[in-house]
């Protein structure tokens, strides 16, 4: 079957019988809601259970994939259901309650577009499946390919300074990092970065061995999840999840576990990720063609947009909102700057600068900053009095106004990472103007701290690649022991003594190891580990820089890189 066959619809049939479906469809679910009211009236359920029966069938005839297979899961949970009110029957009924209101919609969906995507309705399908208790399906149920991957040739894997068991162990604390990150929702794209390339690494461990092929379809599943921003839904999260039990059977069984075939229904799951992705990567292309994947005819973000029209429209959030405030704020800065130039401004521009503020004002307001938002108002009516009495304000009391513009933007730049919980609006509008201020203005100097530190790190890894790749020409790593120390220095200025640490570590094995005459034969695998220590430093410190108190336990991985090649951090 190829990936467009169940794509395939017959409008015509499913035209002719659509009225008589919706109608079936609205009468069971009537049956239900009246159930819900009498509960030992089995007559009614039964009622329910025939028009599904019936729902079921219709779409059979029609073979409409997907609402076909949404139904008879409707049907299945729907005779589980027992008379009598017990909590069992409640939580299958509410299921199914959400499952009437969807199917509908997804009728007038194939209908307005005139195509079938029966992937859309997986979600729903498990939803009422895990209701039930069955296994869920996987997001590539309905997707088939051959997993004719080509193996990379043999050779790294023989050149190892770490028995097998050791390597898997320490790269999956690596991959592990990044998993617990991604499943909490924290850091998610340079999370799965770490989680990527621990995978590339086991890749190039067991090249021309069986596990490769999962290894490197893995690494390749999550860089298209990061490149493409997909959603990490529940089911992805199972399968990242499972990747990690193959890091564990793999240190369980050391040397003798490289040999062992992978499962194909997690290789299949895992190459319809990076088919759904949309990724036109040449390695990714390269990939899908081998495999004989045709068009799937969408992709993830497309999906992520049909699943919303489905379910309804989502709620903006409050990054962008505060978007919106910081572009009226410039709007702002604009017409002061305007006036500041010229000596004054004229009664249009203090107008438009009265209005802006008023839109600022009442996007605070709703969101219940009320503080910054009385601040504004009281600026407004200053403003309003200039403009009556056709006079420009005095240095001073431009000042003024500028001093409550800079109280005003940096609320609104504290504001678009929160969830504006009634403790946190609380704490914003109680906060005192100057200490808001200083507040900002010591975050951006530690975020400047950061910014260096990441752009540093981002040259070493150059720099160590083109060291790699010119068969060790030192030249290319001369300024890295300096960078380094650098960085340290600014770890050691904002407090964060670990990273500082960890850092010094880095720069005496590049001064002791990497920048003399003499280079051990095991050097590009010492490469390789000291490229995981500087990805473990990096994704610290993108979490620092979020939230500078975060768990510094995420550099236990570049340690314990760096105590494999023999220097501890202390």
């Amino acid at each position: 079957m190829t990936n467009t066959a169940s794509n395939t619809i017959n409008l015509t049939s499913l035209k002719l019988v659509r009225d008589e479906l919706l109608a079936t469809i609205e009468g069971a679910a009537s049956k239900l809601e009246q159930f819900v009211g009498d509960r030992e009236n089995g007559e009614l359920l039964q009622g329910c259970i025939d028009g599904i029966k019936q729902i079921s069938g219709t779409l059979a005839v029609v073979q409409l994939k997907g609402a076909d297979l949404l139904a008879q899961e409707i049907l299945a949970l729907a005779q589980e259901i027992t008379t009598g009110v017990n909590q069992e029957s409640d939580d299958l009924i509410s299921a199914l309650t959400s499952s009437f209101f969807l199917l509908p919609r997804y009728l007038e969906y194939v209908l307005q577009t005139k195509r079938n995507m029966p992937v859309l309705l997986i979600p729903a399908i498990n939803e009422l499946r895990q209701a039930r208790k069955a296994p869920q399906l996987p997001e590539s149920h309905f997707f088939s390919a051959t997993l004719n991957l080509k193996q990379t040739n043999a050779g790294s894997a023989s050149v190892l300074s770490e028995d097998v068991s050791a390597l898997a162990r320490r790269l999956r604390h690596m991959y592990q990092v990044g998993l617990l990150a991604v499943l909490q929702g924290r850091q998610v794209k340079p999370s799965l970065g770490m989680m990527q390339r621990a995978l590339e690494r086991m890749d190039i461990i067991c090249a021309g061995r069986p596990l490769s092929k999962m290894w490197h379809l893995g690494a390749m599943a999550i860089g298209t999840i990061a490149e493409k921003a997909m959603d990490v839904s529940r089911s992805r999260k199972l399968l990242l999840s499972a990747l990690d039990k193959e890091f564990r059977q793999l240190q369980k069984a050391g040397n003798k576990g490289l040999d062992r075939v992978p499962d194909e229904a997690l290789l299949m799951e895992l190459l319809y990720l990076i088919a759904v992705s949309g990724s036109e990567n040449a390695e990714v292309m390269k990939v899908l063609q081998q495999c004989n994947v045709s068009s799937l005819g969408y992709n993830d973000a497309e999906l992520r947009r049909e699943r919303e029209a489905l379910r309804g429209p989502s709620a903006n959030t409050i990054s962008s909102m505060a978007a919106v405030l910081k572009d009226e704020l410039n709007s702002v800065k604009d017409v002061m700057e305007r006036a500041s130039q010229a000596g004054g401004w004229s009664p249009e521009e203090g107008a438009e600068l009265a209005s802006n503020l008023g839109k600022i004002a009442d996007i605070l307001s709703v969101v219940g900053l009320v503080a910054a938002s009385s601040t504004l108002r009281e600026e407004i009516n200053r403003i309003n009095g200039w403009l009556e009495a056709k006079k420009n304000p005095e240095g001073q009391e431009l000042l003024s106004l500028a001093d409550a513009l800079l109280y005003v933007e940096s609320t609104v730049s504290g504001i678009g990472n929160l969830n504006l919980s009634d403790d946190q609006l609380a704490r914003i509008n109680a906060g005192s103007r100057n200490e808001i201020i200083a507040t900002n203005q010591l975050a951006e100097a530690e975020l400047l701290v950061f910014q260096e530190a990441e752009a540093g790190l981002a040259l070493i890894k150059r720099a160590l690649s083109s060291f790699s790749e010119s068969g060790f020409d030192r030249g290319h790593i001369k300024n890295v022991s300096t960078t380094l120390a650098t960085i340290r220095g600014g770890m050691g200025v904002i407090g964060l003594k670990r990273a500082s640490a960890v850092t010094a570590a880095c720069q005496q094995f590049v001064s002791d190891s990497l920048q003399t005459n003499e280079h051990p034969e095991m050097l590009q695998q010492m490469l390789e580990t000291f490229a995981d220590a500087i990805i473990g430093l990096e994704y610290y410190l993108d979490a620092a820089k979020a939230d500078k108190t975060t768990d510094d336990g995420v550099l236990q991985f570049a340690e314990e890189s760096l105590e494999a090649l023999g220097y501890p951090v202390h």
